[in-house]
């Protein structure tokens, strides 16, 4: 977590510092800076998809291997760990729909400069709010 927000602070100040002509401020350096950040996000993002699925079809392939080997459940259940799948869907259900929504209102509202960062990012953020609050009203229930 505190790796993330250093992450984020930094080139949020980098950002900010090209804005405002601390380096160089032409629009196609920022442009381009803010182009790599995507293609980044984009590798990191479709990376730990794909370990996150050949992780959960190895769990299930030792899980049945297991289960063939004839080991007990509490065996099992030590081993391996608990899926939450659902709670994993939900979380990505709610920040592709804010994400959805924040690049519908930037599509509307046509924002001028960084301005569509702040959008996205209260829109995140909001997605992010109620995966919390749904979350935890499941977790009341169960």
């Amino acid at each position: 977590m505190k790796r993330t927000i250093i992450t984020s602070l930094l080139l949020i100040s980098t950002v900010g510092a090209f804005a405002q002509g601390g380096a160089v401020a032409d629009k196609q350096t920022v442009l381009f800076f803010g182009n790599a950040i995507a293609i980044v996000l984009t590798i990191w993002i479709a990376a730990s998809f794909l370990l996150s699925l050949i992780r959960i079809f190895l769990n299930d392939r030792l899980r049945r291997t297991l289960l063939e080997k004839n080991a007990s459940e509490e065996t099992i259940e030590q081993i391996l760990p608990k899926n939450d799948l659902s709670r994993l869907a939900l979380k990505w259900c709610c920040l592709f729909v804010a994400a959805g929504v924040g690049f519908t209102i930037c599509y509307f509202n046509q924002p001028i400069g960084l301005h569509w960062a702040i959008i996205m990012s209260f829109s995140l953020a909001t997605g992010l709010l109620a995966f919390y609050l749904i979350s935890k009203r499941i977790n009341k229930t169960s």
